[in-house]
């Protein structure tokens, strides 16, 4: 038998999907011819290498997908972990914020002065805020507003809706925010106050009690 015909029909007979008759045919003819006796093996040994393949790459990545199952379940408890401890630090804040006096008031600075006034003058009124006639805004966290919160009758005390007009002076009597109208219950930004720096404040407005916020 001619060695071509054998080795093409080598492929079909390592796959064993050859005839009865072919196989026979292949054997007899290997057994006596070296040069296909050995083509015939090196194409055995191809194919089991080729079917080996992919059972060492398994072998060979497994202890890699340990690892990135491992390392995914590390992510995974940091990302929760972060998680958690932000909203415990987010928790224990606010309320730190809320209940502590001084942090409260260091983050949100407040004061309010209260005036009476007896009638409907037309003079400028000092406003005391603390017991203080004068304000410092001594942190960034001043947002340099002033509200006013509301007023009321003083003889019967029936809550009333009445504007205001503001002025700033600085502690040379110079007038540094010029008549501005505070809607009750409104607020307004006083631009051009500086920090660490003494401010005087007065008010014109109708007979009643007012009750000014400074933020």
């Amino acid at each position: 038998m001619n060695c071509n015909i054998i080795k093409d029909l080598l492929p079909s007979y390592i796959d064993e999907i050859c005839s009865e008759d072919t196989a026979k045919l292949v054997e007899g003819h290997v057994q006596h011819c070296e040069e296909c006796r050995q083509t015939l093996k090196r194409l055995q040994q191809q194919m089991d290498y080729v079917q080996m393949v992919p059972e060492e790459v398994k072998k060979a990545i497994t202890p890699f997908k340990k690892i990135n199952t491992k390392r995914r379940i590390q992510v995974i408890k940091a990302i929760v972990m972060t998680f958690l401890l932000t909203f415990f630090i987010t928790i224990v804040g606010y309320f730190v914020y809320q209940d502590v006096g001084v942090v409260h008031d260091f983050f949100s600075p407040k004061v309010t002065a209260v005036v009476d006034l007896e009638d409907d003058t037309q003079e400028w009124q000092n406003l005391n805020f603390n017991d203080k006639n004068y304000l410092i805004y001594d942190r960034v966290f001043w947002r340099k507003s002033i509200v006013n919160a509301g007023s009321n009758d003083i003889d019967n005390g029936n809550d009333t809706e009445s504007d205001i007009l503001l002025r700033v002076k600085d502690v040379n009597g110079k007038v540094i925010v010029d008549e501005i109208q505070v809607k009750s219950g409104k607020s307004v930004k006083l631009d051009g106050l500086k920090k660490n720096e003494k401010y005087f404040f007065e008010i014109k407005a109708p007979q009643g009690r007012f009750f000014i916020n400074a933020f």
